[in-house]
């Protein structure tokens, strides 16, 4: 009996051993299993809150493309309204001038002798009504031709100097929206423990100057940057091209500040160190694509009264017949269309361009509005004429001998008259040559209906003796087509200055890549070897060490940043702590108009003349995250910036606001005539210097509280 009960004994001090040592496992794991609890519930608060604040960031960098979008249009329309106003003066003067053009020497040949009345005495009489009507509407007309171009030239100034200033808001906003964000997601508001990092700030500072001054970052940079990185053998070339939106060699701007007359940007490209990032284009024609568009886009705006002023009076007959004539193997088949017109035909447009072909940025001073209205009276002959041969020997074949379209016109003059609005009359066209010439294939800008037959424009060949007597004509001299001060009227201000969309944007419709880092200190995280409960194994080996035998249970938390190598050495100051729990999130604003499609079913372009940007989260791009990691100092991406956050975002946002806001206080009066440029131009500068100042006073006030 007692060696039964000796070993009941040992074999209780065995159940007490495994007994502990399962409990000790237990302990160890439920203690793992309650740090990754606690590392994953932080985890995913800072990747919230990143996504949320970045896909903010993006949303009001959309919301700001989208006002710009809008304000584009507005000047659009208000460019439109001038155009309405001189096709009425243009055409209210052709009807006045039609005694100018009844004096046409073959109107003064008596009509049935011996009878002395001629036609130019029976014109007179029939068109009184419309002289009269045309002096009654152009005296008033002339009016606000003379006032009304100046005043919307203005307002245009005043919308593209809200586009600068609403741009710098959405910086600041930018800011205060990322701060707000992630207090909101904050465990306990009252004890914050997330922050933005000063590379965090770093990459919204790079994506204002990519998309505001991208033609100063420089590519090779950012791949001589990537040369001695670990980049798992990726291309680095590749890798540039997925971060900078497929361009490997100069940059293209997304948002450019188009502003007529690059001497008044060029002024401002005098920065050296950090503020060269910003400096204008050196180009002297890089506003040129931009105002071409505009032009394009506002005359393709025009109603139809400025358009295109058509109208015929007359007998239009029209006749034709198919002949086709078997020679054995060989068969002739005929077509032949005769249309036959007579009577009245009057055309007029009025177009928004410049005298001259926009080569190069000093041009665009030159664009304006002209406008030609010309009416002629006669017979047109327009003949088509296609005959098709066709030979069956072993299989048959075809081929055309004949394919023509031509016109017999034959026209007199009845009425002509025309108009520019410029901003000074060096500008204007002064004779026929400068608008054009009869019968020119593309009758340009000045009316015309491909699909109607009759209705070729203001030069149309029927139109060749009105539109050289408007040249010739006594009572026009030295001609009606600009160099009678009445024919030219100088109160355009200028082209606005606006914001346009880079060619590369307008092909892929996304912007550069947004991306906010997010941090918090383990230190702040309740895990079990944080101060307040401190179990921990006590071994402070380099945790990134490669020869480090894990072999036991740990439950130390580690960041990267406790390395001892460069990269750890760079997040630690990238990061403004010692051991940071680390996140990057990326995003993008792109272009989809889900309402409307072009004629041949393809999506609308992207443009910064249609507010359908959105925002959406993407995956941070390789170069990002080499940046966040410490494989690629941010420092050597963009030259001269500091390494701190305030200094940073403090030194972006007035460099911009100085740049973009203070030419475009400058541009808008320079178009004031003086004396009045130097009663407008202080409070004009004061009014932006305060919202200026601000807006990124409350920024930069924010920012700081939620720095660690």
């Amino acid at each position: 009996m007692r060696t039964f009960y000796c070993l009941r004994y040992k074999q209780s001090g065995q159940a007490i051993i495994f007994g502990l040592l399962f409990m000790a496992v237990a302990v160890m794991t439920l203690l793992i299993l309650y740090n990754q609890g606690q590392l994953v519930h932080s985890r995913v608060q800072i990747e919230n809150a990143a996504d949320a604040a970045v896909y903010s960031q993006a949303k009001l960098a959309a919301r700001n493309q989208n006002f710009i979008a809008y304000t584009n249009r507005a000047m659009v329309a208000n460019e439109v309204s001038i155009g309405q106003m001189v096709a009425l003066l243009s055409w209210a003067k052709h009807y006045k001038q039609v005694p100018a053009f009844t004096s046409f020497p073959l109107y003064n040949v008596p009509i049935a002798p011996p009878s002395p009345v001629t036609m130019g005495q029976i014109l007179n009489v029939v068109t009184t009504p419309w002289v009269l009507m045309g002096t009654a509407v152009e005296a008033p007309t002339n009016i606000m031709v003379n006032k009304w171009p100046m005043v919307i030239s203005y307002f245009n100034g005043a919308l593209g100097l809200f586009q600068k200033v609403f741009a710098l808001s959405t910086m600041a906003a930018q800011i205060e929206i990322n701060l707000n964000v992630v207090e909101d997601h904050e465990f306990d508001p009252d004890n914050p423990e997330m922050y933005t990092p000063v590379v965090g700030w770093y990459f919204f500072t790079q994506n204002i100057l990519l998309t505001y001054f991208g033609e100063n970052f420089s590519p090779d940079n950012v791949h001589n940057a990537l040369v001695p990185a670990d980049t798992d053998g990726a291309d680095e070339h590749e890798l540039v091209a997925a971060f900078l939106g497929g361009q490997v060699g100069t940059l293209d701007t997304m948002i450019n500040d188009n502003t007529p007359g690059i001497g008044s940007r060029a002024a401002t490209n005098v920065g050296g160190g950090v503020n060269a990032n910003l400096n204008a284009s050196e180009e002297g024609d890089s506003a040129v694509e931009a105002y071409q568009r505009y032009a394009a886009i506002v005359n393709r705006n025009r109603e139809s009264f400025t358009q295109d002023r058509h109208w015929d009076f007359g007998i239009n007959e029209g006749v034709g017949f198919d002949l086709e004539i078997p020679l054995g193997i060989v068969t002739l088949r005929i077509e032949l269309d005769v249309e036959f017109f007579a009577g009245i035909k009057k055309d007029g447009g009025t177009a928004y361009l410049a005298n001259n072909d926009l080569a190069n940025n000093e041009d665009l001073s030159g664009l304006g509005w002209a406008s030609i209205d010309v009416a002629s009276f006669g017979i047109e002959v327009d003949i088509s004429l296609f005959v098709n041969v066709e030979i069956c020997f072993i299989e048959c074949t075809n081929f055309d001998l004949i394919d023509v379209d031509f016109s017999i016109p034959m026209g007199l003059p009845l009425a002509g008259a025309t108009h520019q609005v410029v901003s000074d009359v060096v500008d204007s066209k002064k004779q026929l040559a400068d608008w054009g010439f009869p019968g020119m294939s593309d009758p340009g800008m000045y009316g015309g209906d491909p699909d109607d037959f009759v209705n070729n424009g203001s030069f149309d060949l029927f139109h060749a003796a009105a539109l050289g007597w408007g040249q010739a004509s006594p009572s026009l001299l030295p001609g009606m087509y600009g160099i009678r001060p009445i024919d030219v009227t100088d109160s355009y201000g200028a082209p606005p200055a606006f914001y346009s969309l880079g060619g590369v944007f307008q092909e892929s419709g996304v912007s550069y890549e947004f991306t906010i880092a997010l941090a918090k200190s383990l230190d702040d995280i309740a895990t079990s070897d944080s101060a307040a409960i401190d179990i921990n194994t006590g071994d402070d080996a380099d945790w990134d060490d490669g020869n480090i035998a894990y072999t036991r249970f740990d439950i130390d938390t580690r960041s990267r940043a406790e390395g001892t190598d460069f990269s750890a050495a760079y997040q630690r100051e990238a990061w403004m702590d010692e051991r940071p729990m680390m996140t990057v999130s990326s995003a993008e604003t792109y272009f989809s108009n889900p309402m409307q499609q072009n004629n041949d079913g393809s999506a609308e372009p992207a443009s910064l003349f249609s507010p359908f940007w959105d925002a959406r989260l993407r995956e941070p791009s390789a170069v990002a995250i080499l940046i966040a990691t410490g494989e690629v100092d941010w420092e050597d991406m963009i030259d001269g910036l500091s390494g701190s956050a305030v200094d940073i975002v403090e030194w972006m946002l007035n460099a911009v606001g100085d740049r973009v806001i203070d030419s475009s206080v400058d541009y808008l009066v320079a178009q004031v005539d003086a004396p009045f440029d130097s009663v407008i131009e202080p409070p004009l500068h004061d009014a932006a210097t305060q919202v200026k100042d601000v807006a990124i006073g409350a920024a930069i006030d924010q920012l700081e509280d939620f720095l660690p």
